[in-house]
């Protein structure tokens, strides 16, 4: 992997980072000048990162994210178009200038748009900037001036708010500034590694609402660290800064610098990507996202140094957390649908039918068998068979003779007439 060449000799300070020397450098009393060297190749902070990832899901377009620091320039070409006036603290009138030219560093890291040919661009390229200036250098911080610049942002209708300097004092207007932000749910994203030589706690990041940040470098160990001094506050989230690429105020080149509170503005690009993706979560619960889906260490979590790990954009969008696995709707009960019993069927229909068809048979079988009866009394001219065959004279076998010869004839008869009438 390569890096970005720098240029050998002393290094001078950008509005409080520590910078490659060239025209860029802003020197004591002078604003920094405009950039000129353009790095083509992928910076390491980008690679290890890859917000690239996560940009087909989203790029963070509807997030306002609050730069609480230097001003930013709205003359740089990466933040073209998406710069707002802000506010000056310091005095009065816009922030959307910046001499020292830290504010813009910072908000390239956050919002830089791609430019063809370009590796370097933003975690959240298409993110708009509101400026907040709270000073000319972030090693002379003003707890009320900060606490005002913070207050400031959320009025501008930041959701994210970018604060990488710090003080030591945990003043009671900074804490209530921040108490400000989370009650109209803004999330303060704040510097831990600043004054960590002298193992001070740096605020606004200690206070409780607020989600603290701290620097690693390329080995991904933590940077920024004077000696073996370790912060008084753990960091929750940890990313690079050192050796970072971003804008200058003016021009269309980079520079590169390291210092504290350089890594705020990597987590405030992941945060503006998540509040755009996900614009029904609150800013505890973008936290939270933050958190769960941060590369970890392989310690206890969170670890001291490097607390949940390092911020990854694309997991910090994309992950279904567990207990969001069963945010999915519940399927309603059944209803409870009580179907009438189906009557008994009626059969009086079928027994009248039933009957009325017996009662024509029986009908035509008796007009069959009248008719036989009256075809037999005509023949016999209504005698009896007995009478007609009987004579004094004739013998019984006579007699029975006679009877059987009249009931063969007339049995064909009967059945003949009975069949016609079926």
């Amino acid at each position: 992997m390569r890096r970005p060449t720098l240029v050998a000799g002393a290094l001078l300070v950008l509005g409080g980072l520590v910078a490659a020397p060239s025209p860029v450098s802003a020197q004591p009393g002078q604003c920094a000048a405009p950039a000129d060297n353009v790095v083509r190749e992928i910076p390491w902070p980008q690679q290890r990162l890859a917000p690239r990832s996560a940009w087909a899901l989203n790029q963070g377009g509807s997030t306002l994210v609050g730069v609480v620091d230097t001003g930013v320039s709205a003359a740089a070409p990466a933040l073209a178009g998406r710069v707002l006036p802000g506010q000056d603290v310091l005095g009065s009138g816009p922030a959307n200038n910046d001499c020292a030219g830290r504010g813009t560093f910072m908000a390239g890291l956050i919002a830089a748009g791609q430019t063809t040919g370009v590796g370097f661009a933003g975690i959240a390229p298409r993110a708009r900037i509101l400026p907040i200036r709270v000073a000319q250098n972030p090693n002379e911080v003003d707890p009320g001036r900060l606490a005002a610049g913070i207050r400031a942002a959320v009025d501008g209708g930041a959701k994210v708010i970018a604060v990488s300097m710090g003080t030591p004092s945990p003043a009671a207007d900074l804490r209530a500034a921040v108490d400000y932000a989370a009650g109209r749910d803004a999330l303060v994203i704040a510097a831990s590694d600043m004054n960590v030589q002298d193992g001070q706690t740096s605020y606004p990041a200690a206070f409780p609402s607020v989600l603290p940040v701290s620097g690693i470098d390329e080995s991904g160990s933590p940077a920024n660290r004077g000696g073996s001094n370790a912060p008084a506050q753990a960091p929750a989230l940890v990313a690079p800064s050192s050796n970072v690429v971003s804008i200058a105020p003016a021009g269309a080149g980079h520079i590169t610098a390291s210092g504290g509170g350089i890594g705020v503005a990597f987590v405030a690009g992941a945060a503006a990507l998540v509040r755009s993706y996900h614009p029904d979560l609150s800013a505890a619960q973008v936290r939270h996202r933050l958190e769960a889906t941060a590369d970890h260490p392989p310690a206890v979590l969170p670890d001291p140094a490097l607390g949940f790990g390092v911020v990854d954009p694309r997991a910090a969008l994309a992950t279904v957390l567990p207990e969001e696995s069963g945010d999915r709707p519940t399927p309603a009960p059944a209803p409870d649908v009580r179907v009438p019993p189906v009557p008994a069927a009626d059969d009086t229909p079928v027994f009248i039918a039933l009957a009325v068809t017996a009662l024509t048979v029986s009908a035509a079988s008796l007009g069959a068998l009248a008719a036989a009866l009256v075809t037999r009394g005509r023949r016999r001219k209504w005698r009896s068979a007995w009478a007609a065959g009987s004579q004094d004279d004739q013998p019984a076998g006579a007699v029975r003779a006679t009877t059987e010869e009249t009931t063969e004839e007339d049995v064909p008869v009967s059945r003949s007439t009975s069949s016609s009438a079926l």
